[in-house]
């Protein structure tokens, strides 16, 4: 009997051990995304790679995204996007040095996603508004306006604006529209395969001209609520497979794409 209590006890202890952790939804915590490119590795290596690394409070509250990469496959880029008191921030480095207006910081609303979207200079001024966001009321994002204007010498203004369709819990629809009047739509198909991640998958996975929101979207207890399935197929030539062990999803292959072509690899807190 003694022998069979302690094997259970024994049992019990792995299981906490390596147990993945999930959050207040039952989704399993992301710890670190790599992502390969296959496009540029007989050039570069992995300098033509990207790394995203994620912190939690001890709620499973997701406070902090790291992304690194190499500037033009030379130079060591780091951005941290991080919740302080209840505000948003993200300042980019390159080789250690604070880059020119990359510091940026969000407001929240009731909801507790991001509503607006200050940048600030090296000085701490408040340089411009760059963009605002909207949400439906079931907390799906609605749109992102954004406008970024330099105040001084050399002045100009670049206004974008995106607007995204919802179907059945997924992102159905994406249209881009920028002041010369050019519009572009997107379309994502999807899998019957559900997202058990706290990650935007659909939204790091894809490959489309936005400025901020392909580095906060995928961030979901940021900016709404994220899609229920995983991609199939995005417009253009994107496509994806996905592999898994157990129920953990641990690599995404990106197909098809002449210039971004690749993979991701998936580790989870424990």
């Amino acid at each position: 009997m003694k022998n069979i209590l302690t094997t259970l006890v024994l049992i019990s202890i792995n299981i906490c051990v390596f147990a993945q952790k999930t959050n207040s939804r039952g989704e399993y915590l992301v710890k670190s995304i790599h992502w390969v490119n296959a496009f540029t590795q007989k050039e570069v290596g992995n300098k033509g790679d990207k790394w995203y690394h994620f912190k939690y409070d001890d709620d499973g509250n997701l406070i902090e995204v790291r992304k690194e990469y190499y500037q033009n496959f030379k130079y060591k880029a780091v951005e941290t996007f991080t919740i302080i008191n209840n505000r948003y921030q993200f300042i980019s480095y390159v080789n250690g040095k604070q880059v020119l207006n990359s510091k940026c910081e969000f407001t929240f609303n009731q909801q507790g996603y991001m509503t607006r979207l200050y940048i600030y200079g090296l000085n701490g001024e408040r340089v411009t508004t760059v963009g605002t966001l909207t949400y439906y009321d079931s907390g799906e994002l609605k749109s992102i306006d954004l406008i970024s204007e330099e105040k001084g010498g050399n002045r100009y203004k670049i206004h974008n604006y995106e607007e995204y369709t919802w179907e059945n819990g997924n992102v159905v629809g994406f249209r881009y529209t920028n002041d010369d009047g050019y519009t572009q739509d997107f379309k994502t198909h999807y899998t019957d395969k559900k997202d058990n991640t706290n990650i935007n998958l659909v939204s790091l996975t894809k490959h489309t001209a936005h400025p901020y929101n392909a580095h906060i979207l995928f961030a979901t207890e940021w900016c709404g609520k994220k899609p229920k399935n995983l991609v199939l197929k995005e417009s253009g030539s994107n496509s994806f497979d996905y592999i898994y062990e157990g129920n953990l999803l641990k690599k995404i292959n990106k197909k098809n794409s002449s210039y971004s072509k690749g993979y991701y690899l998936i580790e989870y807190v424990y």
